[in-house]
């Protein structure tokens, strides 16, 4: 007698083993997101970081200006905001792009 498909007892034997390894694997997988993520956000730092050095070497060691009448008084108050007045305007010609400070540092652990 010819058999063309898997009894019961095997289906279940390789479902056990599948769910075995998976319960294995992935606490490995989180572990390296994690990990990933750390090292996303020390890339993002030292980004930061040269940027500003670099900033600072082009405007004879002055770091960039800071709008604190936007943020003390809650908003622009109908003026034009001045987005030079930022830092991370200021150093974004030296990164290489906006993303570098919009990672939540939530997300590292």
């Amino acid at each position: 007698m010819k058999r063309n498909a898997f009894t019961l007892i095997e289906l279940l034997v390789v479902i056990a083993i599948i769910a075995i390894l998976a319960a294995i694997l992935f606490p490995v997988f989180a572990q390296a997101r994690a990990t990933a993520r750390k090292t996303a956000c020390l890339s993002n730092m030292k980004q930061l970081t040269l940027g500003m050095l670099q900033y600072l070497q082009d405007y004879d060691e002055k770091f960039p200006g800071w709008n604190w009448e936007f943020f003390c008084h809650g908003g622009n108050n109908g003026l034009p905001r001045d987005s030079a007045a930022f830092w991370t305007m200021a150093i974004y010609p030296y990164v290489r792009s906006y993303a570098v400070d919009r990672e939540p540092l939530s997300t590292i652990q």
